[in-house]
């Protein structure tokens, strides 16, 4: 019995370590392509100007920021969590989009993926519209009709659950545009060093 029990733990400290150095090995690489993407300032701005411009549309769409007949930003504290996720979601997508287009621009070979371009920024602003409050759900029930209703209805219910998949999708997408870029570096410099020794 006592046999049984220590193989168990060892085999359970073999599985923590495993993990851990995973996890290491993960943070490494997204820490690495970060670096490498944004320490150039074209990439920056263009991840500051994206995400700034979805924290814009998200606001619009949550009825927080008006530019009509003035300015204002009113944040009540109902939509605290809403602000917040969507938040979250507008860096994510500036730094994808800056990450997709170093890859398409300096990595000879590497293309980005399907998932890693459209991944969680289009569900994201799909679920940031709250059809049925705003006046989006007027034109597409007058446009569409009855499916427009059940498309207002589903964004309604299910608008949180939507947003937390979609950063979930961000990320997933930072983080398999992010293990490419640092692959290809290994690989470029494995290649340089055989080619040269």
């Amino acid at each position: 019995m006592r046999i049984t029990t220590s193989l168990n733990n060892l085999r359970l400290e073999k599985t923590m370590k495993i993990i851990r150095t995973a996890v290491f090995v993960s943070l490494l690489s997204i820490i690495t392509s970060s670096r490498l993407v944004f320490c150039r300032w074209p990439y920056l701005v263009l991840g500051a100007a994206v995400t700034i411009l979805f924290w814009i549309i998200f606001n619009v769409f949550d009825q927080l920021l008006f530019f009509s007949p003035v300015m204002t930003f009113y944040l009540p504290d109902d939509a605290v969590q809403g602000f917040i996720i969507s938040n979250i979601t507008s860096v994510l997508v500036g730094a994808v989009i800056s990450m997709n287009l170093y890859v398409i621009r300096h990595s000879k070979g590497l293309k980005p993926g399907i998932l890693s371009l459209f991944s969680g920024s289009t569900m994201s602003v799909l679920s940031s519209t709250c059809a049925s409050c705003s006046s989006l759900g007027f034109l597409l029930i007058s446009t569409f009709g009855g499916l427009a209703v059940t498309a207002s209805t589903f964004l309604t219910n299910y608008q949180m659950p939507l947003r937390v998949i979609s950063i979930l999708l961000l990320i997933w997408a930072y983080y398999s545009i992010s293990r490419k870029l640092t692959r290809s570096c290994v690989l470029d410099y494995a290649f340089s060093t055989k080619k040269y020794s």
